[in-house]
């Protein structure tokens, strides 16, 4: 891995390998050495790499209700296997 890179990925869901806190990555500024997450609950840190590598994250599937941070309800028309599958297609145009 060369200087400045990290394994951190947008989109990907990690946990630290010391507890089950589990956050997704939502944005890296390389120029800045941020990463910066969301919390399963819905809040927003940013990091610096170096406290990326001491955190030693594990990458981990997305969790079955992937819902938490974006106080979707499962009664709301907009979630529904449609819309998932449309969000997946697009998640995956954009990776």
């Amino acid at each position: 891995m060369m200087s400045g890179q990290i394994s951190a990925e947008i989109g990907h869901w990690y946990r630290p390998i010391d507890n089950d806190d589990l956050f997704e990555v939502v944005a890296i500024d390389y120029d800045e050495q941020l990463i910066e997450i969301q919390n399963f609950d819905g809040n927003i840190e940013e990091m610096e790499f170096t406290g990326w590598k001491v955190l030693i994250p594990l990458e981990i599937a997305p969790p079955e209700d992937w819902t938490g941070p974006y106080e979707i309800e499962r009664e709301d028309p907009a979630f529904n296997s449609y819309a998932v599958n449309e969000a997946l297609v697009e998640l995956e145009k954009a990776g």
